[in-house]
């Protein structure tokens, strides 16, 4: 009986093959396939429209943006770098109460042309409002948010767009509608 007792308190140790004595236990290598290819668009498209009207409503988001206030304001594309998303609005408010005004003021002139939110994050703080659209999605970072996520440099291959109206830049009217006129 006491044979039994002892071996079950003081086990024997079994010889593990991966470990020496000299030397502590390393993961296992795993070899394995790179990623497949990236799709280069957020999800199919049904409408033929559907990428023509996300573009025009970031660059609508993007003035909107300019409109209240928002500084540095950019838009990038990114359908050629994730399958997720078609475009990026950044933009930077000086303050929680502006960060909340551009939100509001894009997210009611999206609800006026039919575009429906997916969600809506970090309202309570203001420090990143981000607004999910779907094929787009609008980010309103604090001044110090921004430089510490760093969106553009994480998307840095992006190619970013111009959102601008023309007409209100330079205070003339673009050249086609000085042609059709």
């Amino acid at each position: 009986m006491t044979d039994t007792h002892e071996t079950m308190t003081n086990p024997t140790p079994q010889p593990n093959p991966g470990i020496t004595p000299d030397k502590k236990r390393r993961p296992a290598r795993r070899e394995h396939d790179t990623q497949d290819e990236v799709p280069h668009s957020a999800s199919a498209r049904t409408t033929p429209d559907r990428l023509a009207r996300a573009l025009e409503h970031a660059r609508i988001c993007a003035r909107i943006a300019e409109e209240n206030r928002g500084k540095d304001v950019l838009l990038l594309d990114l359908r050629e770098a994730t399958p997720l998303v078609d475009f990026f609005v950044i933009v930077t408010a000086n303050s929680r109460r502006l960060s909340h005004a551009i939100a509001e003021e894009i997210d009611h002139e999206m609800k006026q042309r039919k575009e429906f939110k997916l969600g809506m994050e970090g309202s309570e703080e203001g420090r990143w409002i981000l607004i999910d659209y779907g094929d787009f999605v609008v980010h309103v970072f604090s001044p110090e948010a921004r430089e510490y996520y760093a969106l553009e440099e994480i998307w840095g291959d992006a190619p970013r767009l111009d959102w601008q109206d023309p007409a209100r830049v330079s205070g003339v009217a673009p050249p086609d509608a000085a042609a059709g006129a």
